[in-house]
């Protein structure tokens, strides 16, 4: 079983593990991702090892041992946050000691209006010479600054039923079965790779669960064109741009709008 967690207990993990200058908020815990938590596990590692530390007195490497342990218990946590998101059973349980409203939707009552696109209002600065997701590109196209990519990206990420909720709906999972996979530490941090890797759905239908759930969520664009920041023309316009620079990149547009 994995660990009952607070909203208090994951608001202090985090801030150890990304440090105080990051705006922590529920909105936040739903983008997080496993791959980022562990780069900056990994950095943290680098900087808190008792080992680098051994020639020090006995009181600095006693200090840097105690933070050492307090990175690995604040690592295990947010972990922890990861199983029962992705099993759906992660529910805030405690008041926030930090911010915890989700930002408001450019649109919303009393939210200060965007600022309509325009030609004018979109530049060309540095783009990078990869193939961009339509989000990426609108922010390097200078069409979005990153709080209101930040702001869809939440959006849309909110939007996504979680895959054990879809198998247990389906049939194909039970409530046992989802509380074994969440246990298990080995064969990969998505819970999808987890479940296939003990057996209790095939390959195929984790790739159905996959394509549903991605069918359930709304493309990033339709967050700017319904919130009026760019009209659906223009979005049309810089999707046909996205997917020329895509093309000089690789093999087409990543994602449509």
């Amino acid at each position: 079983m994995v660990a009952r967690i607070t909203e208090s207990d994951l608001f202090e993990a985090c801030r150890f593990l990304f440090g105080n200058d990051i705006q922590l908020s529920l909105d936040f815990f739903s983008y997080l991702q496993p791959t980022g938590a562990k780069s900056a596990y990994r950095r943290k590692v680098k900087e808190t090892h008792p080992d680098l530390y051994g020639q020090d007195d006995s009181g600095k490497q006693q200090s840097q041992t105690e933070q050492f342990q307090k990175l690995l218990a604040s690592y295990e946590v947010v972990c922890d946050f990861f199983k029962l998101r992705e099993s759906g059973l992660w529910t805030p349980s405690s008041p926030s000691p930090g911010p915890v409203a989700s930002p408001p939707s450019p649109g919303a009552r009393g939210a200060p209006p965007r600022r309509p696109f325009s030609d004018a209002a979109c530049g060309v600065g540095y783009m990078p010479p990869r193939r961009l997701q339509i989000g990426l590109f609108l922010y390097y196209r200078k069409c979005i600054d990153y709080r209101l990519l930040m702001d869809a990206l939440f959006w849309q990420r909110r939007q996504r039923p979680n895959l054990g909720d879809i198998a247990q709906r389906w049939g194909w999972l039970q409530a046992r079965d989802i509380h074994h996979i969440l246990a298990f530490r080995g064969g990969g941090c998505r819970f999808g790779e987890k479940a296939v890797g003990l057996d209790f759905i095939t390959q195929r239908q984790l790739q159905t669960l996959l394509f549903y759930q991605r069918s359930q969520q709304k493309k990033l664009g339709q967050f700017f064109v319904e919130n009026s920041v760019l009209g659906h023309d223009e979005m049309e316009k810089l999707v046909k741009e996205q997917k020329e620079h895509n093309r000089r990149y690789g093999n087409g547009s990543i994602f449509s709008w």
